[in-house]
Parts: structure tokens; sequence; C-alpha cells
């Protein structure tokens, strides 16, 4: 019984690959027309963001207490001297 319990996920994942499978192969044949217009929709959506032209009217400035955490910690930033390089076991977490 645990057998047939373990294969059911077994089979969905299987499933679902084969399906994955199916739509890139279906997404090569219109591969060639897609290979002409490859980064089409990035261009347009970072020159939406450049343009400006879809932004808001509306200011939406922050909270007064967020607004000063941000500062706070900006100007914080400013106490510690930038080191010359960073040691990458210097980011781990220390237990207590």
């Amino acid at each position: 019984m645990r057998a047939k319990i373990m294969l059911v996920p077994v089979f969905a994942l299987a499933f679902a690959a084969g399906s994955a499978c199916a739509e890139e192969a279906s997404s090569a044949t219109s591969g060639e027309a897609a290979a002409t217009s490859f980064g089409s929709t990035t261009r347009d959506w970072t020159n939406l963001q450049t343009s400006g032209s879809a932004a808001s009217r509306t200011a939406r400035p922050l909270p007064g207490d967020a607004s000063k955490n941000i500062y706070d910690r900006y100007a914080d930033s400013f106490k510690h001297p930038i080191p010359e390089k960073f040691d990458r076991d210097s980011f781990a977490t220390k237990e207590k």
C-alpha cells in the first residue's frame, strides 16, 4: 500500500514534466517567428519605465516613521569604514 502512495506523486511529476516538454516543443515550432522579435518585450518595458509616460501622477511619500528610519540607517552607514575586502565567512550568522 505504501508503494502505491509513493507512486502517485512520481506520476504527477512525470506528467508535469511531460507537459512542460510538450509546451517547449510547440513553442520551438513558432520559435523562428519569435527569433526575429527576441528581446522586444524587454526593450518595450524598459522604454516604458525610462520614459515615465506610465508613471503615476499622484505622489506617494513614505510615512514619517518609515522615512526617518530609512534616513537614520543611511546616516549610520557612514560611521563604519569601507573594508579593503570582505571575508565570505564574516556574513555567516553567529550562534549564541
